[in-house]
């Protein structure tokens, strides 16, 4: 049987998600340390955050930010500008007790907002982060190099992923990674793109159950125009294009119109009965994660390339007339 485009999709999703290990490891590790920090005293609750705790985060698996909320016991002595650094130094006495070997910001210059965690038994990092809850919704995290406590939507934000998830069917956390991908195939343009910006596009886009690739389509669509303004994330609250400059914001745009028009070729190459042009268009786009086109030989390539029909963005033949450049009758030299 040949190649399906939803097949070679199911493939892609596939090969983006965490080794399962990891992700064992992962949670193990977070009982683990909670347990250690509440037998110290400290720990009032705690929860996973970012990427990893939303489930939209890609591979390989480098750190795991763990939220401590404290026990509003602790405010008193902590709530002035060393409160941070203190609540960081009482993490790491409580956690070398128990694992000696462990070493603490190593390597790049960590966050002013978390304590880095080093363990030799697992291959990533763990970021320990300070906070106090606020309301039930919010929490003040304590950053050591600004020296105070703020207000973040952190758990707002999980909750907002977590019930798109449920609304879409399961399927949102997967579109976002594979958007991710999308971008990180791109980044020597679009380094300047975060994660949270295209979850946070995602998260404008997808509202209901929807194909992968028409999920990602629709996605990119309103991304073309989206990135030229605001984009809140999705607790709603920040826009986390603030920092961008007017360039950064028309290479955006420019690449996400590219994308958006390449990704409704191949969705009209689908339609018009040209699955191996389609999957050619969606692999030049999320790069050797997503499964290729099968090779044609010069004779099909040399058949396509004489019936009047088009070429696709990847330079391909085909005889359908969705290819993003019109071709004329001639001569195949080389085969796609």
């Amino acid at each position: 049987m040949g190649h399906t485009v939803d097949g070679a999709f199911a493939e892609f999703d596939r090969n983006l998600n965490l080794d399962p290990q990891q992700r064992e490891q992962a949670q193990h590790k977070h009982t683990a340390i909670r347990d250690v920090l509440d037998d110290a005293g400290f720990v009032a609750t705690s929860f996973l955050q970012g990427s990893f705790a939303r489930k939209t985060m890609l591979a390989p698996l480098k750190d795991v930010d763990i939220v401590i909320v404290l026990k509003d016991t602790h405010w008193e002595q902590l709530q002035g500008p060393d409160g941070p650094a203190t609540a960081m130094a009482w993490f790491r006495r409580a956690i070398e007790t128990v694992w000696p070997e462990a070493e603490f910001d190593e390597g790049d210059k960590p966050s002013g907002k978390a304590l880095r965690v080093t363990f030799p038994d697992i291959s990533f990092d763990i970021d320990l982060v300070p906070a106090f809850d606020l309301d039930g919704a919010d929490v003040l995290i304590g950053d050591r190099d600004q020296q105070h406590w703020e207000p973040s939507n952190t758990r707002r934000q999980l909750r907002a992923v977590a019930t798109r998830n449920q609304a879409t069917g399961g399927r949102f956390v997967h579109q976002v990674r594979q958007l991710k991908a999308l971008v990180k195939n791109h980044e020597e343009q679009l380094g300047f793109v975060k994660g949270i910006l295209v979850e946070s596009l995602a998260y404008a886009a997808i509202h209901t159950t929807k194909t992968d690739k028409r999920a990602v389509a629709e996605s990119l669509e309103h991304a073309k125009n989206a990135v030229r303004g605001a984009v809140i994330e999705p607790a709603g609250d920040d826009d986390v294009t603030v920092k961008w400059s007017q360039s950064e914001r028309e290479v955006a745009a420019g690449k996400f119109s590219d994308f958006a028009a390449r990704a409704a070729e191949a969705l009209d190459l689908e339609a018009d009965g040209d699955t191996e042009a389609a999957i050619d268009i969606w692999h030049s786009l999320f790069g050797d994660s997503f499964p290729a086109a099968t090779p044609r030989s010069p004779g099909a390539a040399l058949a396509a390339w004489n019936t009047v029909g088009s070429r696709t963005s990847t330079g391909r033949p085909t005889t359908s007339t969705s290819g993003r450049q019109p071709t004329r009758p001639g001569r195949a030299w080389a085969p796609r």
